[in-house]
């Protein structure tokens, strides 16, 4: 019985040692407790960044990424947001939700004016703002005496149409009619019925009623327009890229990759239309496949980086702060805006 007891204890004893000697520092269940504890901090330092964009052309430059949702920092996860109205769009870039997002280019202006901390990173959509007819309208003479139906009145769209206007020698309050319907979803159906023969539209809209109305026709591109008015080639910024400061400051390889990437992502988009177009019905941007693929020339996505573009952006906002300086926040943005690689 004592022989037993005392083999026991001896076994007990031994396993004690044992159980001692692997908590020491440097064997192998330290290194396991390291590795699960900086397992833990890998979680811990894992971000989400929201990109939020709108409808139409804009949604386009981003369209393949949101359905892809390619990985471009295996410790960043990328929410794509579709914003379907503007005021939403506004909304999460006044209270600074969007960490990266493609807005018009006058609301970029506006929440730097209003110190909300997003830089200018470039051009995501060139002008795509056009004028219809179903009459001969060759100059802009002709349309002296007219009424045309529009949107947004005062907005940036509208500002654009009547400085190309005025530049050409007709005034918006007094040789024309502008007739504004409540949103830009309401002109086209109006001009397809007959109701005006005059219209002012963007694409992807301009597409559609080219496909359902066999005698309209685009009398003006004011993007054109605007180059032959101001001198400048691209046209007027109309859609762009922002991102957040702290983003950029605390996260400075990733905005660079992403950067890359939707550059990459907008000449692709440029270049397949058809799958383009097939993302855009599956992922429901309200843009048909058939819409982009006609349409494709007329959309003027990208090039993107702004530093070879400040006159381009300074000649915008100096036309929009002379008709409505609140559109823009006030004032000319100053150089800490613009995003510098």
């Amino acid at each position: 019985m004592k022989r037993k007891m005392l083999i026991f204890l001896s076994i007990i004893l031994i396993f004690a040692v044992a159980c001692s000697k692997s908590e020491e520092p440097g064997e192998d269940n330290s290194g396991t407790e390291i590795e699960e504890n900086e397992g833990q901090e890998k979680v811990e330092e894992s971000k989400t960044v929201k990109v939020c964009f709108p409808g139409g052309v804009p949604a386009l430059t981003v369209t393949k990424l949101a359905y892809e949702k390619p990985i471009i920092d295996e410790n960043i996860e990328i929410e794509y947001e579709f914003q379907n109205t503007p005021d939403l769009l506004a909304s999460k870039i006044l209270k600074g939700e969007a960490d990266i997002a493609i807005v018009p280019s006058n609301l970029a202006a506006q929440a730097y004016n209003k110190e909300i901390p997003y830089k200018l990173v470039g051009t995501s959509v060139w002008g795509t703002l056009y004028m219809m007819s179903t009459e001969d309208i060759n100059t802009f003479n002709d349309l002296k005496g007219k009424e045309i139906y529009s949107f947004g009145k005062n907005l940036t769209p509208d500002l654009v149409f009547k400085y190309v206007l005025r530049e050409n020698g007709i005034d918006p309050d007094k040789d024309i009619s502008i007739t504004y319907l409540n949103a830009a979803s309401e002109v086209g159906p109006a001009f397809i019925s007959g109701k005006t023969n005059l219209a002012v539209l963007s694409e992807p809209a301009v597409t559609n009623i080219l496909s359902k109305k066999e005698d309209a026709k685009i009398i003006f591109d004011f993007n054109e327009e605007w180059s032959k008015i101001t001198g400048i080639q691209m046209g007027y910024p109309q859609a762009s890229l922002i991102i957040k400061a702290d983003l950029i400051e605390n996260n400075k390889e990733f905005v660079e990759k992403f950067i890359e990437t939707y550059v990459e992502n907008m000449k692709w988009s440029s270049e397949n239309p058809e799958q383009l177009g097939q993302y855009a019905e599956e992922l429901e941007f309200g843009i048909t496949q058939d819409m982009v693929v006609k349409g494709i020339e007329r959309m003027n996505m990208g090039p993107l980086y702004v530093e070879n573009m400040r006159e381009e952006y300074e000649t915008y906002y100096k036309v929009l702060l002379d008709f409505a300086p609140n559109v823009i926040g006030g004032k000319l943005p100053d150089e800490g805006f613009y995003f510098e690689r």
